[in-house]
């Protein structure tokens, strides 16, 4: 069975549900009509390689950045949880926004520090959940990793394909605490997934720079992108209404 191959999982229903002709919408909550295969031992599917290599990020809520990004860019939720909670709770809906664009990075579900560590083994899951639906709908998927502390290295690794793309996000890295948290979960990343290309959603801090990198490529963030927007503005003292001319960010 490979990553897109599910296995049949039957939900127990009520005395009259053999008559429905149809599901109830949220009889299936936790989406066990999908059990993916896996080699976790929290179940944690596993994804699929993929080497494609988005030209740009698009935020999942942004539909002009989804517009400009069709055939050559990728959905990313490097957003708060509740603007793309309905990846989880509505997938099928989800999977048709994603296949308009083409590609998509797995959801970015927090993990919080102060979380229960069940709770983050729940996001974890959902995350490569998602992706594996999205692979069986046929749609390009890269898989997001994100972790928390140290004891989180035992799970947030699980189902990523090794060799393969992946991607991180930097958001949040003014944080002191955070810092060094990034730098060991990515040298713990490198080591068990040894992956090909690591897009970044931000810039890598500069605590990683002597760690064995495979190539990166890095995206500019919502407000990189609006800081150097701004810049380009001040240095052409545009009239009021006009564009700048396009810029190169400095990553």
């Amino acid at each position: 069975m490979t990553a897109t191959e599910p296995a049949v999982f039957k939900l127990l229903g009520t005395r009259s549900s053999h008559r429905w002709q149809s599901k109830p919408g949220r009889m299936d909550s936790l989406n066990l009509r999908f059990v993916w295969p896996t080699d976790s031992r929290w179940g944690i599917p596993t994804l699929a390689p993929c080497g494609f290599e988005p030209e740009t990020l698009a935020a999942w809520h942004d539909p002009a950045a989804r517009v400009e990004a069709a055939g050559y860019g990728a959905l990313h939720f490097f957003l708060d949880d509740y603007r793309f909670e309905r990846t989880w709770t509505s997938p099928e809906a989800a999977a048709t926004r994603v296949a308009e664009v083409g590609a998509a990075l797995t959801p970015d579900f927090s993990l919080w520090r102060n979380m229960p560590l069940a709770a983050q083994v729940w996001q974890v899951y959902r995350s490569r959940w998602v992706g594996a639906f999205w692979q069986h709908c046929g749609l390009k998927v890269i898989p997001t990793v994100s972790w928390g502390d140290r004891e989180t290295f035992d799970f947030c690794f699980d189902g990523l394909p090794a060799g393969a793309t992946l991607a991180v996000g930097t958001v949040g890295m003014r944080d002191p605490e955070a810092r060094p948290l990034f730098r060991a979960g990515l040298a713990e990343l490198l080591d068990r997934a040894a992956p090909s290309l690591l897009l970044v959603y931000g810039r890598l801090p500069a605590e990683c720079e002597n760690l064995d990198l495979p190539r990166v490529r890095e995206y500019p963030t919502f407000w990189q992108t609006r800081q150097a927007r701004s810049k380009a503005w001040a240095a052409e003292e545009l009239p009021a209404g006009q564009p700048p001319s396009p810029v190169p960010l400095d990553l």
